[in-house]
């Protein structure tokens, strides 16, 4: 086989990311929705991401050490592809917003997987030194089934309950599963990725041991001891702590405020859709565009999260003052969204990768992908508290706050991002 032809075969897999994250992309709005559907306050919705936040902290790093161990990509996703069917199915049955919340936590325990362990399959499976520019290829696919799955289910939306849409979550799974063991390939262990037996779940479990130990605030550096200084990607880890923690902080108020507004679930699903697009060429055209280097494009990122935050703060002030097509403010709101995210997410996935020792690859994308969880389950909960007693707008501006205090953290971690 010629040898482009060769590669572009071993990137046929990619094709199977559509399924899955037509499903897996639209599982958060849609159980938020089912849950507001079914009475659930805006405390319950906190406690609803908190809970599958907090199976995402354990399971991330889990799944990322057993590929690592095992030396294998695609036998894990296989397994986590096809746990999925069931799950979705479940989630369509649930009545209650208690039954919801254990399904959804369930339904994190596979889904935490599929980042740490997909992304080090794209990383693997290309030959050229390109890796970088492999994984924004990767987000862009990503996205490009979080697109479908949303403008689906958008219309789909119109005419039937939202429990409904989890059935096509469930066959959209197994479509993947299948085009995944179809499709991809294992791909070579090199000297860069040594493949060591599983032995037991207790390694995974002292690994993910280490990841809370230097995220533990009491680690940070005192005057005068040296040995509690944070290194820089542990400081990374923490800027993202700090920084997704108010962003979920405002997010768990995000859908609640735009029902609160009037908003049907289907253009609900539709602002997702539109924001999953702009996602596409964020990841693919805009930010590998940039000229700046990958800590002043943290930085820029942080600052306009922090202003989209308040933007929103600002438009829960349409509760008071309605006006006609009050609409247009979230979806301006949510269609800028995806660019500041790709802005700070790209390069922290490739430091994050850049830094990491040759054999822990993936495993180091499930401790960041962990800090970032442990940050939702303590950030929805704050939010869900704060914006249930002191109202959508105090909740926005503390978000906003909590967002930008990760920007001097970032600032000490950026001697190695370049």
């Amino acid at each position: 086989m010629d040898p482009p032809i060769a590669e572009k075969s071993k990137k046929s897999w990619y094709f199977a990311v559509i399924p899955s994250n037509m499903a897996i992309g639209s599982s958060g709005v849609l159980s938020t929705l089912l849950a507001l559907n079914l009475g659930a306050t805006v405390t319950e919705i906190g406690v609803l991401s908190a809970a599958n936040a907090a199976a995402t902290i354990i399971f991330s790093t889990i799944w990322g050490k057993l590929s690592d161990s095992s030396g294998t990509r695609k036998k894990y996703l296989l397994i986590i592809f096809f746990a999925l069917i069931p799950i979705f199915l479940i989630l369509s049955l649930v009545n209650s917003v208690s039954q919801l919340i254990l399904s959804y936590s369930v339904l994190a325990i596979f889904t935490s997987g599929i980042a740490p362990i997909a992304t080090m399959l794209a990383v693997e499976s290309c030959k050229s030194k390109n890796w970088e520019g492999e994984v924004a290829r990767y987000n862009s696919i990503s996205s490009i089934g979080n697109i479908f799955g949303l403008v689906m289910n958008s219309a789909v939306a119109v005419f039937l309950k939202v429990s409904w849409l989890f059935y096509i979550s469930s066959f959209s799974c197994l479509i993947a599963a299948l085009m995944l063991w179809r499709l991809a390939e294992e791909p070579e262990i090199t000297l860069e990725r040594q493949a060591f037996p599983i032995r037991s779940l207790r390694n995974a479990e002292k690994f993910l041991s280490s990841i809370f130990h230097f995220l533990d605030i009491r680690q940070i550096r005192i005057p005068k001891v040296r040995k509690f200084k944070l290194k820089p990607l542990q400081l990374l880890f923490l800027a993202c702590f700090v920084q997704w923690t108010g962003i979920y902080f405002f997010s768990v108020g995000e859908t609640p405020l735009m029902k609160a507004l009037g908003m049907p679930d289907s253009l609900i699903l539709a602002l997702n859709a539109s924001a999953s697009l702009i996602s596409i060429f964020a990841f693919s055209k805009i930010v590998p565009s940039l000229k700046q280097s990958r800590g002043n494009l943290i930085n820029t990122a942080t600052i306009w999260r922090s202003i989209l935050i308040l933007g929103w703060a600002g438009t829960s002030l349409l509760l008071v003052y309605a006006i006609p097509y009050a609409f247009v403010f979230p979806f301006l709101l949510g269609t800028i969204w995806p660019i500041s995210f790709a802005m700070i997410w790209l390069p922290i996935v490739t430091h994050a990768i850049s830094s990491s020792p040759p054999n822990e690859k993936s495993a180091t994308q499930g401790a960041l992908i962990s800090s970032t969880a442990i940050a939702n389950a303590i950030g929805a909960i704050l939010g869900g508290f704060v914006i249930s007693t002191f109202g959508y707008t105090i909740g926005f501006i503390s978000a906003a706050v909590i967002t930008l205090l990760s920007a001097p953290i970032f600032s000490r971690s950026l001697v190695d991002i370049t």
